[in-house]
C-alpha cells in the first residue's frame, strides 16, 4: 500500500468519524444558532472529504465500489440539504450548480441499479447472490426516487411538497437522511470485527439505523408541523 493510499484512507476514515461526532450536534442544538451552523458546516465538509476520498480509494480497491455509492447518496443529501436552505428566501431560486447535482445522481442512481443486476446475473449464473446484489436495487431506489423528485423540483419551484416551508422540512430530513446512511455504512464496515459474527448482525447493521432514523426524522417533521398549526401527516421522508 503507498504512503498516498494510507493517507487517502486515513483522512476517510478520519473524516467519517468525525462527521459522525459533530452531526449529531446540529440535531441536538438549537435550530438557527451558530452552534448548529458551525457544526452543520464541519459536518458537510467532512461528508465532502468522505466521498471525495471513496472515489480515490475505489480505484485500487474495486471491492469498496458498494460503499462510494452509500458515500455518493451520503454527500448527496448533504449537499441538498444545504443547498436548500437558499429557498428561506423567496428571491433566490435553483441554479445550474443543483440541477447538475440532480442529473449526476440520477446517473448514480441508474448505475448502481445496473450493479444490482449484474449480481443477479452472476446469481441465475452461478448460485451465489452477495446481499449486495439486493442492496444495490434498495439504495439506488431511494437516490433516483430523492434525485427525480429535485429535477421535478427545480422545474417546477411552485409544486414544492411543503411549499414555501420546502427549505426547512427539505433541510431536516436531508441532513438526517445523509447522516443516517454515514452511519449505516460505519455500522456495516465495523460489525465484520464483532466476535461470533453473525449475517443476522450483518442484516441489523444495514436496516436499523434506517428504520430507526426515518422514524425519528419523520417525528420530527410532524412536531414542527403540529407546533407551527400544520397538518399532523408526516409527509414523506428521504428513507420513504
Amino acid at each position: 500500500m503507498t504512503l498516498l493510499l494510507k493517507t487517502m484512507l486515513i483522512v476517510h476514515i478520519a473524516a467519517g468519524f468525525l462527521a459522525l461526532l459533530a452531526g449529531l450536534v446540529p440535531m441536538i442544538a438549537k435550530k438557527g444558532t451558530r452552534l448548529h451552523k458551525l457544526t452543520g458546516l464541519l459536518f458537510y465538509w467532512c461528508m465532502a472529504l468522505v466521498c471525495l476520498t471513496a472515489v480515490y480509494l475505489v480505484f485500487f480497491k474495486p471491492s469498496t465500489v458498494f460503499l462510494l455509492f452509500i458515500a455518493i447518496l451520503s454527500f448527496y443529501f448533504c449537499f441538498t440539504g444545504r443547498r436548500i436552505l437558499r429557498l428561506k428566501k423567496t428571491q433566490n431560486r435553483f441554479t445550474v450548480t443543483d440541477r447538475i447535482a440532480a442529473y449526476l445522481a440520477l446517473g448514480a442512481s441508474v448505475a448502481m441499479a445496473g450493479l444490482g443486476v449484474q449480481a443477479v446475473i452472476g446469481w441465475l449464473t452461478t448460485g451465489n447472490l452477495s446481499i449486495f446484489g439486493l442492496l444495490y436495487f434498495f439504495f439506488a431506489g431511494i437516490l433516483f426516487s430523492n434525485a427525480r423528485y429535485d429535477v421535478r423540483l427545480i422545474r417546477h419551484p411552485e409544486k414544492a411538497r411543503d411549499g414555501k416551508m420546502e427549505w426547512f422540512y427539505g433541510h431536516i430530513s436531508r441532513m438526517a437522511g445523509s447522516y443516517i446512511a454515514t452511519a449505516t455504512a460505519f455500522a456495516t464496515v465495523n460489525t465484520r470485527f464483532l466476535p461470533n459474527h453473525h449475517y443476522l448482525i450483518d442484516i441489523a447493521a444495514w436496516t436499523l439505523p434506517g428504520i430507526i432514523g426515518g422514524m425519528l426524522i419523520g417525528r420530527t417533521i410532524r412536531y414542527y408541523k403540529e407546533k407551527a398549526g400544520g397538518k399532523a401527516e408526516t409527509p414523506k421522508t428521504v428513507m420513504a
